[in-house]
């Protein structure tokens, strides 16, 4: 695993895209898709980004 450092900007960007998949995917099962392992996955993510500096 690497560490990378980014700008608070692209922080943001990431933190927003992930969201808005998050979003996606609780949408995608709310009509019946099989995806909560993904949706887990993309939670457990924005988690970690919260704790980033």
């Amino acid at each position: 695993m690497k560490t990378v450092q980014l700008t608070e900007h692209e922080l943001a960007i990431l933190k927003t895209a992930l969201h808005m998949q998050i979003q996606q995917m609780k949408r995608e099962k709310a009509n019946g898709a099989n995806v909560d392992d993904l949706l887990e996955q993309y939670e457990q993510a924005f988690e970690a980004l919260n704790f980033a500096k």
